[in-house]
C-alpha cells in the first residue's frame, strides 16, 4: 500500500524536484516505511511506501529491462504470481519479487491493456519514455484513489488531494460540486470539489501524449441474471468465487487479520480466512457504551465460533477533539459519519497488524441495504401514472407545514422512481438551503448517470439499476474513499475480497430471487453464511456503523454545533441561508425532530470552508 505523486510536463518544461518531494510529503501516512523519486527533465514521479510484498527489494519507481518505462504504483495485484511466471517464460527478466514489477513488464507487452490482466486494487502510473506517453489508471471498483490537474500543458496526478493543493494550483471551490456534496453528502467523480482538479473514475484510464489528453472506462459490470440458477449451484458457486477472492487476498509478508463487526459480510469473510489460513486468524473489533451502536457482543460471538485471536476496543472519543483530524483527513467535504468508528477501528487493527480484510462490498453486490427494501415496498404506487402522482401528492405535500410528518414521503412520490432513489427529498429541499450563488448551479448530467440510461434502455430491472447506481457512484465515492482514508492514516492497509471484480460480476448475474427473498435482504449471501453460524445470529437486525450523532448535537457538541452554525459563520461562508441553518438546528435541540443527518452534512461542509477555502 503506497500513495504516488507526479508531474508531467508536455511543453518540455523541467519539474522542479522540490515541488515533487513537497507533493510527496504530504502523504508520508499512506507509505512510512520507503519513499522514491524519479526526475527526467519534464518528468518527475515519486511515491510514499507501506512494506508488504517483498519487503527487501519492493523500493519504487520501478522500471523494465532497458528502462524504457517507469512506473509507480498504489495497492496490490492480487494474482502477480501467475501474471510473473507468464512474463518470465516470454522472456521479461525480473529484478524483484515485488508485484509492482508486474506492471512495467506487463505494460510492455500490452500498452495500456495491461490493465485487463489485474486483479487487485490500484492506482498506477506509467510513463512511457520511448513514446513520451502517460497512461494513468485506477482499479474496477475504485478502492485506490487518484486525483488529477490538468493545468498550461502540464499533468499533476496524486493518490490524494492535499499533495496537488500543496502547489497552490487547485483554484476555487466548485459550485456544482458543493451542490453534488449537499445532495449525497460527498463529491461524486470526477468532481472534487476544486474546480480545476478531477478524480479519475473508477475503471477508467487516463492517456496523455503530445500536449493531449483523453479518458476512458476499460471495465464494467453488466446485470444479466441466470434465472435458471438454483439456489443450492448459488451457494456452491458462491462458496468458491468468494472464497477463491479471500485465499488471493491472503498474501503477505507481514501480520496480517480482519475486521468483524459480527455483521453478515465480515463474518463470512472470516468464516473462509479461518478455512483457507495456515494458523490463527486476528479479528478486531471496536465497542461503544451505547448499547444501540455497540455490534461487540455479536463479533465476540463469530470470534468464539472460529476461534480467532480477538482485540475488542471501547471507543470514548473526546469527540471535540477528534472531529476535526478526521474530517482533515478526506481534504474535500465528507460526510459519513461513521468515519469515526472507521477510524477507530483501524488505529486499533494497526497496533497488531499491517494488512487487514474488511466485509464492505456485500451490501452493494448482494442487495444488503435496507433501503433497496423500502424502494421494493413503494414499488405499486410508482405504478400510478406519474402526472396522477405529481397532482394528488405533490398538492397535498404543498399545504402541509415545513417538519409534518409524511410530507417528505409524498413529496418523494412525485418523483420517478430512480430519482426518488437517489435524490430522494428532503425536509428542506436544496434551493430553499443554499444561497443563490449555489442554488442555480445545475449539474451537467444525471445523477443517475450510466445506471439510470441502463434503465430507460431497457438493458436492467430498477432493482438491478438501484444497485449499479451505488456500484458506481455510493461505493467508490463514500464507502471506498472513508475505508481508504481512514485505514491510510494509520498506515493501515485495508483489502475488501467482495470486490474482486471476479467476484461482481458473478453477483450481478444472480437473480432477483436469490439476492431478496420473501423480504430477506441479501438472501444468498446468508445462506451461505449459515453454513457457519446459527440462523438467528445470521438473520438478526443490520445495526450498521454508527455514530450517536442526536445526543452528540444535543451534548457534547452543542457549543461547538452552535459556534459554527451561528448565523455570521453561515453568512461568512456563504453556502448556506442562515434561517435556513437555524430552523434545522432549533427544531433538532428542541426534540421535535431529528434532522442529525442534514445537519452533519451542513457541519462538515461548514467546517470544510472556514479550514480551507
Amino acid at each position: 500500500m503506497c500513495g504516488i505523486v507526479g508531474i508531467v510536463d508536455f511543453k518540455d518544461r523541467p519539474v522542479d524536484p522540490a515541488d515533487i518531494a513537497k507533493m510527496n510529503d504530504t502523504i508520508v501516512h499512506r507509505g512510512p516505511d520507503d519513499s522514491g523519486q524519479w526526475m527526467d527533465g519534464p518528468v518527475g514521479l515519486a511515491m510514499r511506501r507501506l512494506s508488504i510484498i517483498d519487503l527487501s527489494g519492493g523500493h519504487q519507481p520501478m522500471f523494465n529491462e532497458t528502462g524504457s518505462v517507469v512506473t509507480v504504483f498504489n495497492g496490490e495485484i492480487y494474482n502477480y504470481p501467475e501474471l510473473r511466471e507468464r512474463l518470465i517464460a516470454r522472456g521479461h527478466v525480473f529484478k524483484t519479487h515485488s508485484d509492482t514489477e508486474v506492471i512495467p513488464h506487463l505494460y510492455e507487452d500490452k500498452a495500456e491493456d495491461l490493465v485487463a490482466d489485474l486483479t487487485g486494487m490500484f492506482a498506477i502510473a506509467v510513463w512511457d519514455r520511448e513514446a513520451r506517453q502517460l497512461v494513468l489508471a485506477r482499479d474496477r471498483l475504485g478502492e485506490k484513489p487518484l486525483y488529477y490537474l490538468w493545468h498550461d500543458g502540464r499533468l499533476v496526478f496524486a493518490s490524494e488531494l492535499k499533495a496537488i493543493r500543496a502547489l497552490g494550483l487547485c483554484g476555487a471551490v466548485s459550485a456544482e460540486a458543493v451542490r453534488y456534496y449537499m445532495n449525497y453528502g460527498y463529491v461524486p467523480a470526477p468532481l472534487s470539489i476544486y474546480e480545476n482538479v478531477r478524480k479519475l473514475p473508477p475503471a477508467h484510464l487516463l492517456i496523455a501524449r503530445d500536449g493531449r489528453m483523453r479518458t476512458q472506462r476499460y471495465w464494467d459490470v453488466t446485470f444479466d441474471p441466470r434465472e435458471d440458477l438454483q439456489e443450492p449451484e448459488a451457494l456452491d458457486e458462491l462458496r468458491e468465487v468468494l472464497g477463491r477472492s479471500v485465499k488471493r487476498q491472503l498474501i503477505s509478508d507481514v501480520p496480517l487479520g480482519a475486521f468483524l463487526s459480527g455483521g453478515v459480510d465480515s463474518s463470512t469473510i472470516v468464516a473462509l480466512m479461518c478455512e483457507m489460513a495456515g494458523g490463527r486468524v486476528r479479528t478486531f473489533s471496536i465497542a461503544f457504551d451505547e448499547a444501540s451502536h455497540n455490534e461487540a457482543p455479536y463479533a465476540e460471538a463469530v470470534a468464539r465460533r472460529f476461534g480467532t485471536k480477538h482485540t475488542v476496543h471501547t471507543v470514548r472519543p473526546n469527540i471535540r477533539e477528534t472531529i476535526d483530524p478526521i474530517l482533515n483527513q478526506f481534504d474535500e467535504p465528507f460526510a459519513d459519519s461513521s468515519a469515526i468508528p472507521t477510524y477507530f477501528l483501524c488505529k486499533t487493527a494497526r497496533q497488531h497488524v499491517t494488512v487487514a480484510l474488511s466485509g464492505d462490498g456485500g451490501d452493494e453486490v448482494f442487495t444488503g441495504y435496507d433501503r433497496y427494501r423500502a424502494f421494493l415496498r413503494k414499488r405499486p404506487l410508482y405504478r400510478i401514472p406519474r402526472p396522477i402522482r405529481r397532482l394528488v401528492c405533490g398538492s397535498v405535500s404543498g399545504l402541509m407545514p415545513l417538519g409534518t410528518r409524511g410530507k417528505r414521503f409524498l413529496r418523494s412520490l412525485t418523483l420517478d422512481p430512480l430519482t426518488d432513489y437517489v435524490s430522494g427529498s428532503g425536509e428542506l429541499t436544496l434551493e430553499s438551503l443554499l444561497t443563490e450563488d449555489y442554488r442555480g448551479v445545475c449539474p451537467q448530467r444525471s445523477v443517475l448517470g450510466l445506471a439510470d440510461e441502463a434503465f430507460r434502455h431497457g438493458r436492467t430491472s430498477e432493482l438491478d439499476a438501484i444497485c449499479l447506481h451505488d456500484l458506481r457512484l455510493y461505493l467508490p465515492d463514500d464507502i471506498l474513499v472513508k475505508v481508504d482514508r481512514m485505514s491510510m492514516a494509520v498506515s493501515l492497509e485495508v483489502r475488501v475480497p467482495i470486490l474482486d471484480h471476479h467476484v461482481v460480476e458473478w453477483g450481478a448475474r444472480l437473480p432477483a430471487r436469490l439476492r431478496v427473498n420473501g423480504g430477506t435482504l441479501k438472501y444468498l449471501l446468508k445462506k451461505l453464511l449459515e453454513r457457519y453460524m446459527p440462523p438467528e445470529h445470521v438473520h438478526r437486525d443490520k445495526m450498521g456503523f454508527g455514530v450517536p450523532l442526536d445526543r452528540w448535537f444535543r451534548c457534547e457538541l452543542k457549543d461547538l454545533v452552535e459556534d459554527r452554525l451561528c448565523d455570521s459563520e453561515i453568512r461568512r461562508v456563504g453556502v448556506l441561508r442562515p434561517s435556513a441553518v437555524r430552523y434545522l438546528l432549533r427544531r433538532h435541540q428542541s426534540g421535535s425532530r431529528n434532522f442529525e443527518s442534514l445537519l452533519w452534512r451542513i457541519f462538515v461542509i461548514q467546517t470544510w470552508m472556514v479550514n480551507h477555502a
